[in-house]
């Protein structure tokens, strides 16, 4: 499943390929729903404590990222993650769209219908990795981890029920000679949001760099008047 997840290039001439594939892992991902991982070996105890390790390794992280949505649309941006629970998405042309997260509110700007649609960041899956201190198997209720040799695989959902939806984490093992994430050998490549309806969107981030500091007004929310 981790393999077949992870060499799906995500390009134009293939998104409508992986749009069929989102649909088949949203189905499973709603089968693994009724089966939460009650106990974990020592394998999985393994995989998850590289991911909160990685996760809790930066204060700071930016790069790019490709969007893939439920319907195969496909999208562009950067993105920049400042813990605890600030995040902003910055979505090219011609999206026009801002994602922020401001520490409270995680707010979609849309600049060219200039509207700011505005949720609790709790409601989203988003506030179990951008916390002061991750801890997955505490925070969040495991549905499934895999791992192979160069990559690990890690679905959770919200145990209090408030974010709905499941949220799908996918490490892949990282270069030491380029990669600038210090010791860590496992970085993020790619997560899978499924939302209530069951429909899943997948975002690959690529170029990441930890420790350069964003600015302020990154994420701050304004709101457009209606």
């Amino acid at each position: 499943m981790v393999a077949r997840v992870l060499n799906m290039n995500i390009t134009r001439r293939f998104y409508s390929l992986l749009a069929v594939f989102l649909l088949i892992f949203s189905l499973w991902t709603s089968a693994a729903r009724a089966e939460t991982v009650s106990s974990l070996d020592a394998t999985q105890s393994a995989a998850i404590a590289i991911a909160n390790d990685y996760l809790n390794s930066f204060t700071h992280l930016q790069g790019d990222f490709i969007q893939v949505a439920p319907d195969g649309q496909l999208s562009e941006g950067s993105f920049f993650f400042r813990r605890p629970l600030r995040a902003h998405f910055n979505y090219n042309e011609p999206k026009r769209l801002i994602v922020i997260a401001d520490g409270f509110w995680i707010g979609i700007v849309n600049n060219r219908m200039k509207t700011t649609d505005r949720y609790p960041i709790g409601s989203t899956p988003y506030w179990a990795l951008l916390k002061d201190k991750v801890d997955l198997s505490t925070d969040m209720r495991i549905l499934a981890i895999e791992r192979d040799a160069e990559h690990i695989l890690v679905s959770i959902e919200d145990q209090t029920g408030q974010a709905a939806g499941t949220l799908t984490l996918i490490f892949k093992k990282s270069n030491q000679a380029t990669s600038n994430l210090g010791d860590n050998t496992f970085q993020l490549f790619q997560w899978l949001v499924t939302d209530a309806q069951g429909l899943t969107t997948s975002v690959e981030v690529k170029n990441l760099v930890t420790g350069h500091q964003a600015r302020n007004d990154l994420f701050t929310l304004r709101q457009y008047d209606r």
